[in-house]
């Protein structure tokens, strides 16, 4: 979702955080830079599979914030690389509605993002409406609902197998190396997102006009 679908700035979460995180050391249990380091943040990584509640994360984040920042700034922090879904991309999930392609979701994510999206992006929560009215499979496979995280591999054998998908009929986009090539073992066609070009590579792969 993030860094395709969803437009991410994370540079201005990163400066956000600086300028209410106190002075930064080894024995901080986050610092503005490691909170977004991926697997270099155990904060961030447990955040994402859900085995922290939202409670935990603002108030381990506060832990280390200087003087008279409050829950309410952690958040707007945390919020602040979200930039929305591009008109370019909302006109690509209109045509792909309308030729009739499945579209689902495989994002590394976590609660509060999660209700962001519902908010701000109902193209996206709308992916979900039939599975949410039990007539059609799901289609958003979120990390901290899975309790997994990409590139493990059983968060693509979870999505194939409830999805009820065919790898070598499915194109996976992704913006991260790991991802793509964990989708690559397991049979999916690939796009490697580095920049706006994969809408276009998509409409070329699938001849969509």
């Amino acid at each position: 979702m993030g860094g395709v679908l969803v437009d991410l700035d994370v540079r201005r979460t990163i400066e956000a955080f600086r300028r209410i995180v106190r002075t930064e050391d080894a024995s901080s249990p986050i610092t503005a830079q490691g909170l977004l380091g991926g697997h270099d943040s155990l904060l961030i990584d447990r955040y994402q599979v859900g085995t922290i509640s939202t409670r935990e994360f603002i108030d381990t984040i506060l832990s280390v914030c200087r003087e008279g920042t409050t829950e309410d700034d952690v958040i707007e922090a945390w919020h602040a690389m979200l930039l929305g879904i591009s008109d370019e991309n909302k006109q690509l999930l209109r045509d792909l509605n309308a030729a009739g392609y499945q579209i689902y979701v495989l994002s590394n994510i976590n609660a509060m993002h999660v209700d962001w999206v519902q908010t701000h992006c109902p193209e996206l929560h709308a992916l979900d409406e039939g599975f949410r009215q039990g007539y059609e499979p799901r289609h958003l496979f979120f990390s901290n609902e899975m309790h997994l995280s990409k590139p493990d591999p059983r968060c693509y054998e979870q999505v194939i197998r409830e999805a009820g998908i065919l790898p070598a009929q499915t194109v996976y986009i992704d913006d991260l190396p790991a991802n793509i090539e964990e989708g690559r073992r397991h049979g999916f066609l690939t796009i490697h997102a580095t920049d706006s070009s994969w809408r276009n590579q998509l409409r070329q792969l699938i001849q969509l006009s």
